[in-house]
C-alpha cells in the first residue's frame, strides 16, 4: 500500500564528475512522499537516496515499513 506523490520536481545544484565521462553540470532532484503515517498509522517512512549520474538525477524515494511485523511478511501485525 505504497502511495507515492511527486512533491518537488526540481532542485538544481552544481556537480562535477570527471570519471567515466559523466559531466553533470546540473542534477535534477526528484522527491517522493509515501505518506506512510497518513495511509496507515502502524507504519513509518524509510527514505532512500539514489544518485543516477548517467541521467544527472538524484532520486529521493521512500517506502513504508511496519513498526511491528514479527513474521516479516510485509503486513503490519496490527492489520493481520
Amino acid at each position: 500500500m505504497k502511495k507515492l506523490l511527486l512533491l518537488s520536481a526540481l532542485l538544481i545544484f552544481a556537480c562535477s564528475s570527471d570519471s567515466e565521462g559523466n559531466d553533470c553540470e546540473e542534477m535534477d532532484t526528484i522527491i517522493m512522499d509515501c505518506e506512510c503515517e497518513f495511509n496507515n498509522p502502524n507504519t513509518f517512512t524509510v527514505y532512500v537516496t539514489t544518485v543516477d549520474e548517467e541521467n544527472c538525477e538524484i532520486l529521493e524515494d521512500c517506502y513504508c515499513e511496519c513498526y511491528n511485523d514479527i513474521d516479516e511478511n510485509g503486513i503490519c501485525d496490527e492489520d493481520e
